[in-house]
C-alpha cells in the first residue's frame, strides 16, 4: 500500500491485473480508478468499467495483450502521441477517439473521431471531459512559433483528474478548481519545469501528482518544492529515453516567467518572444523537413515467371525545412558496418551530429542506400471510407538520397548540394526532391491474390522517425485507388 491522504482518497499498487504490470489504484468513497503507464507519454486509465488509452504508441507497449479502449484521448500530433497503427489495434466498434484540433487535421479521412477544442466539454460513458489548452513553443529561424495541444480535465463522480499534455505553459489553470490527481510531464526541454509544476499544484491542490514523463531528479525537485502543501508526488515508472526531442534551443526556465503564464494571461506575441530572449540556450538548429508527394506512375504488372502481381509506383520525397538533410557515412572500426550520421547545421555556422542508421549496398541499384527510408502500404477501407488495416506492404525501402529535381511546392530552393550515391555523403538540399521511378527495384507492393476494390495507398518517409526534423508529423501521404484486374485508377473519395 502506498499511502492514505485526506479527504478519503487511498492509493495502492496492483502488480498484475487486467491493465498488466505496475498499476496504481485510487479508491475514493464512491469510485475506483486505475492508472498504468504503458511507456513514455502513453497511459492506460480505468474509471469504473471504462477503459481509456491516452496517446497509445506502438513502440511503448504490446497492445495485443491489453484491454481494448472504450475511449482514446490524444493530446497533440507528436508522432509518439498520434500513432494510427496503435489506435487501430486497441479500438473496437464503439471506441470514442477524442483528439485536439491539430491532430484532427491529420486524422481527417482516416478514422472517426471527436475533435475537442480548447474549453469544450463533453460527457462520454458517464465521464465529463474538458479540453484545456496546452501551449508549447519552439524557436525557428524565422522566429518563435507557438503550438497548442490539449490537456484534459476528467470528472468521474466526485473524482477529478487533470492530465497535462506536453506543454511549456498552461494558462487559466486556476479556473479549473481543485482536483484529486494531476498527471504532469516534467522536462525542461519539451514540457514543464519543476517550478511550473509546483505552480500548477498550488492552483489545483491535488492529493497526488504523478509525473509520467521526466528526466533524472525532476520529480524529487518537485517533491521538495511541495513540502508542507499536502500534495504527494508519486513518479511513474518510465524515466526518459523515448521522450520527445527539442527541435531548437531550450526556453528560458525562470520561475518568474512560469508565474506569468500561471496567472492566467493569454499567450501574447510579446510574452512568447520573452520565452526566447537573450538567455537562449545556444544557436538554432537548421532542421530539414521531409514531405512525401502523391505517388504517381501507378501500374499493375503481372510476372508469369514467378506468378506474382505487383503494384508499381513512383515515389518522391522533398525537403521543405530550414536546413539540408546531410547524411555522412562513418566506418565503424573493426567492422564492415557503415553507420550514418545526420549532420545538422546551426545558424552560427557550426553543426551537431546524431547517429541515425546505416548505409546498405543495394545490389539491384549498384549503389548505397540509407536503410528503411520509406515504406509503401495498401490499406483496406471501412464502410465509411476510413482506413481499416494494411493488406499489403512494400516492407522497408532503402534510398540513395540526392537532389534530383526542384520541388514546385517549395518557397525556397537552395543550390543543389547532393548529386551522387556516395557512401560518404548523401542528402537533400532545401527545396529539392528525390524521385524513385516505378521501374526501379523495390518500387512495388506485392498484391498477388488481392481482390478488386477500392483501397488507400499510404507512402511514408522516415517511418521510424530516425531522422531529426523540424516537423515529424507530415512525412506521409494517402491517396485512394480503384483496382480492377490489371487496371489501377486514382479516385477522389472526398
Amino acid at each position: 500500500m502506498l499511502t492514505t491522504n485526506p479527504p478519503g482518497l487511498l492509493a495502492r499498487l496492483n502488480w498484475q491485473d487486467e491493465l498488466g504490470e505496475r498499476t496504481i489504484v485510487f479508491d475514493s468513497p464512491e469510485e475506483t480508478i486505475k492508472l498504468r503507464q504503458a511507456g513514455s507519454g502513453s497511459l492506460i486509465l480505468k474509471m469504473g468499467e471504462t477503459v481509456i488509452h491516452v496517446n497509445p504508441w506502438s513502440e511503448a507497449a504490446d497492445y495485443s495483450s491489453l484491454p481494448k479502449a472504450d475511449q482514446i484521448w490524444i493530446t497533440d500530433p507528436l508522432p509518439e502521441h498520434l500513432d494510427l497503427r496503435a489506435i487501430r489495434e486497441i479500438s473496437k466498434d464503439s471506441t470514442q477517439v477524442i483528439v485536439d484540433s491539430a491532430s484532427a487535421r491529420y486524422l481527417e479521412g482516416l478514422l472517426s473521431f471527436v475533435p475537442l477544442r480548447a474549453g469544450a466539454l463533453i460527457t462520454v460513458d458517464g465521464i465529463s471531459i474538458q479540453a484545456v489548452p496546452a501551449y508549447r513553443a519552439e524557436m525557428l529561424p524565422d522566429g518563435p512559433r507557438l503550438y497548442v495541444g490539449n490537456s484534459y480535465l476528467a470528472s468521474f463522480g466526485d473524482f477529478k483528474l487533470f492530465l497535462a499534455g506536453d506543454a511549456h505553459f498552461i494558462p487559466d489553470i486556476a479556473d479549473l478548481g481543485k482536483v484529486d490527481v494531476a498527471l504532469l510531464t516534467l522536462n525542461d526541454i519539451s514540457s514543464l519545469s519543476p517550478e511550473q509544476a509546483a505552480g500548477i499544484a498550488r492552483s489545483l491542490e491535488p492529493t497526488f501528482i504523478l509525473p509520467y514523463q521526466y528526466r533524472g531528479q525532476e520529480p524529487a525537485v518537485l517533491g521538495r518544492l511541495l513540502v508542507g502543501t499536502g500534495t504527494m508526488v508519486l513518479p511513474l515508472n518510465a524515466t526518459g529515453g523515448t521522450a520527445p526531442r527539442a527541435s531548437g534551443p531550450t526556453p528560458n526556465r525562470s520561475v518568474a516567467f512560469s508565474e506569468i503564464f500561471l496567472e492566467g494571461q493569454d499567450p501574447q506575441p510579446a510574452l512568447l518572444e520573452a520565452l526566447f530572449g537573450a538567455e537562449q540556450d545556444g544557436p538554432t538548429l537548421l532542421l530539414p523537413d521531409l514531405r512525401t508527394l502523391a505517388p504517381s506512375g501507378l501500374r499493375i504488372v503481372y510476372s508469369s515467371r514467378d506468378e506474382t502481381t505487383l503494384l508499381r509506383l513512383t515515389n518522391s520525397v522533398w525537403n521543405g525545412g530550414y536546413g539540408a538533410l546531410n547524411l555522412v557515412g562513418v566506418v565503424e572500426p573493426g567492422s564492415e558496418t557503415l553507420n550514418v550520421v545526420q549532420r545538422i547545421s546551426r545558424d552560427d555556422g557550426e553543426y551537431v551530429e546524431e547517429s541515425i542508421g546505416e548505409f546498405i549496398f543495394h545490389a539491384g541499384h549498384n549503389h548505397w542506400h540509407l536503410d528503411s527510408f520509406s515504406i509503401y502500404e495498401l490499406w483496406s477501407l471501412q464502410p465509411n471510407k476510413t482506413l481499416d488495416q494494411v493488406v499489403a506492404s512494400s516492407g522497408k525501402v532503402g534510398y540513395c538520397l540526392r537532389d534530383i529535381r526542384r520541388s514546385p511546392e517549395a518557397d525556397r530552393i537552395d543550390r543543389a548540394g547532393f548529386t551522387s550515391c556516395s557512401p560518404v555523403r548523401q542528402g537533400l538540399s532545401v527545396g529539392w526532391t528525390d524521385v524513385y521511378q516505378y521501374y526501379l527495384a523495390g518500387q512495388s507492393i506485392d498484391i498477388t491474390g488481392l481482390a478488386d476494390g477500392t483501397y488507400a495507398l499510404m507512402s511514408t518517409a522516415d517511418p521510424h522517425n530516425l531522422i531529426r526534423e523540424s516537423d515529424e508529423t507530415n512525412n506521409g501521404i494517402v491517396i485512394y485507388l480503384e483496382i480492377q484486374g490489371t487496371k489501377v485508377t486514382v479516385v477522389d473519395l472526398s
